[in-house]
């Protein structure tokens, strides 16, 4: 976590030296590509300082109010990175495909070459990230860092076009070329980011995680517990990419014995986890008092 909160830092602090200095040139050189740039760039900058922020939350310990603690910061923080980054693009391409129709005349040299340092730091600053979101175990992403991954990817690769831009424009004077490659880039992100907003919404609305089967859990309750007659209420959902909860209600046979259940629970607590599953609450009934459904 302190690892985490460190590359963090250092990526915010890198990315605000390219958005004062891509403000600062873009005025001086008339570039409206280069202050676009760096509206952009100011917008990852907003969604990194929310992703330090949800990295902060997340190593806070449960209490009498928060109960879960604060688990659910980093899907949070996932979802609105994405839903920021998903609006940006479409307003990218929205202004690449105006500028294809009405190309704009700006200075090349600056663009050129404040354009490659924001590419080189957005590069390096995504790599950082990248590695950190590797790290991890390989089955849980941490969805807080890929969205701000996705942010930086997407810098680069709009920086990237900048610069290419740049340098056919300073020698063809074809000033259509720097729009057209932010298009094919932002496309590219875009597609990269909807699985990512998709993801962190389903864990918002606590729905099934995408891995689990409701009907094969069931079956491998029923069928490897013996002394449960039924099973009902059952409920799976996640917290985080990498908290999976379980809650069921299960009918006992009468001639179940307290110390039974207890083996039954630490038997399902195995099989489970297996699945993901790392968080369980069962609640024992008979016949004679089983529960209603809830939901």
């Amino acid at each position: 976590m302190e690892r985490k909160k460190k590359i963090l830092i250092i990526v915010i602090i890198l990315n605000l030296i390219i958005v004062i200095s891509q403000i600062v040139f873009g005025i001086y050189a008339h570039s409206l590509a280069l202050i676009t740039d760096a509206v952009h760039n100011f917008q990852d900058v907003i969604s990194l300082i929310i992703a330090f922020v949800a990295a902060v939350y997340m190593a806070k310990k449960p209490t009498d109010t928060m109960t879960f603690g604060y688990l659910r910061s980093e899907a949070m923080a996932g979802f609105i990175n994405s839903a920021f980054l998903v609006g940006a693009i479409v307003l990218i391409i929205i202004t690449s495909i105006e500028r294809l129709f009405f190309p704009q005349e700006i200075d090349s040299v600056y663009v050129i070459v404040v354009g490659f340092i924001a590419f080189v730091v957005n590069a390096l600053s995504a790599y950082f990230l990248g590695l950190h979101k590797h790290s991890d175990d390989h089955k849980h992403e941490d969805l807080n860092i890929k969205a701000a991954y996705l942010h930086l990817l997407s810098d680069a690769g709009i920086s990237l076009g900048v610069v290419i831009g740049g340098i056919v424009i300073y020698l063809y004077k074809v000033y259509w070329v720097d729009p057209l490659i932010s298009i094919l880039f932002s496309l590219y992100i875009f597609k990269e980011t909807l699985p990512v907003l998709k993801k962190t919404y389903m864990i918002l609305m606590e729905s099934v995680p995408k891995d689990i089967n409701l009907t094969e859990i069931e079956e491998i309750i029923l069928k490897n517990c013996d002394g449960i007659k039924e099973i009902h209420d059952l409920h799976v959902w996640s917290l985080s990419s990498k908290d999976i909860y379980l809650s069921a209600h299960i009918v006992l046979e009468s001639t179940v014995t307290v110390e039974e259940f207890d083996k039954i629970v630490m038997k399902l607590h195995k099989l489970l986890n297996e699945k993901g599953i790392n968080h369980i609450t069962i609640q024992p009934e008979t016949n004679k008092f089983k529960c209603p459904n809830v939901f």
